[in-house]
């Protein structure tokens, strides 16, 4: 399924038309990314955990055998809730 067919989805779900349903979308994932900007963990009851992780500047090697560097930077991982993994399993 990708973002057009999920919109469609979402837009019956919620009555109304695959532009708002597409703005609302859009609102939840740029609130959820500014939650991990200012904090390292986002939780949703039942549905999982967005977790930010610090990682140092470091570098490595290339497949062609050169040195790249790869900057500070924060990465993201997602924790599946028990009700939403339930749901996703037909339990």
């Amino acid at each position: 399924m990708n973002k057009n067919q999920f919109l469609d989805i979402l837009s019956k779900d919620l009555d109304c038309t695959k532009t708002k349903a597409n703005t609302i979308l859009n609102s939840v994932f740029k609130c959820i990314a500014h939650s991990l900007k200012d904090s390292n963990e986002l939780r949703f009851i039942g549905f999982g955990s967005f977790k930010a992780k610090h990682t140092e500047a470091k570098e490595v090697k290339t497949p062609r055998g050169t040195i790249a560097k790869v900057p500070a930077q924060k990465r993201v991982s997602f924790s599946v809730g028990s009700e939403f993994k339930a749901i996703v399993n037909n339990k």
